[in-house]
């Protein structure tokens, strides 16, 4: 109990210190160095913008990542961002659920299951990537999409819950880039 006690306070410390740093360049990837204090994994070049919380020790991402401001990462399982994956201020992954109990307590035993981002996708701001979910390389999930299901590769997902809007991206142009073509 003592030892999880301790590592609560240095995540606490770790995320205090980041936070509240200034977003400046420097600062955005001075973030990053700190948070590998707490065992995050980081490739080359990462951007982490002031104000995120990173709830444990279950952090992996890619070179050149970019996480905007004030996102949070509960880490009750791994959440894994792929190499050049762009994040929206005010994401939550989450990888903690519950199971559904009995009649006096119906959020049951906890379930954590991780999340994976694939290289070169991009999460829109105020999104919430649910636990277990997958989403594929070079995807876009549209700001405030609740995404509960895997999302497969180079298509756009919008809404609450997710549901794909758009499957025409591939190779980086958009079908609004095609049409203009």
């Amino acid at each position: 109990m003592l030892g999880a006690t301790v590592r609560a306070w240095w995540v606490a410390i770790v995320n205090a210190v980041a936070s509240n740093l200034p977003d400046d360049p420097f600062s955005s990837r001075l973030r990053a160095y700190l948070y590998r204090l707490i065992s995050m994994h980081s490739g080359t070049a990462p951007t982490i913008k002031g104000g995120c919380r990173v709830n444990g020790y279950r952090l992996r991402i890619g070179n050149r990542v970019f996480i905007n401001r004030s996102c949070y990462f509960d880490l009750s399982a791994p959440v894994v961002l792929g190499d050049n994956v762009v994040v929206g201020h005010h994401t939550l992954f989450v990888t903690a659920d519950h199971e559904v109990g009995t009649a006096q307590r119906r959020a049951g035993a906890v379930k954590a299951a991780p999340i994976v981002v694939e290289e070169g996708a991009w999460i829109g701001c105020q999104c919430v990537i649910m636990p277990g979910v997958t989403i594929g390389h070079g995807s876009v999930v549209a700001a405030g999409a609740l995404v509960r299901e895997n999302v497969p590769p180079n298509v756009m997902v919008a809404g609450v819950p997710a549901r794909v809007k758009n499957t025409a991206l591939d190779a980086g142009v958009s079908a609004e880039g095609r049409a203009a073509e």
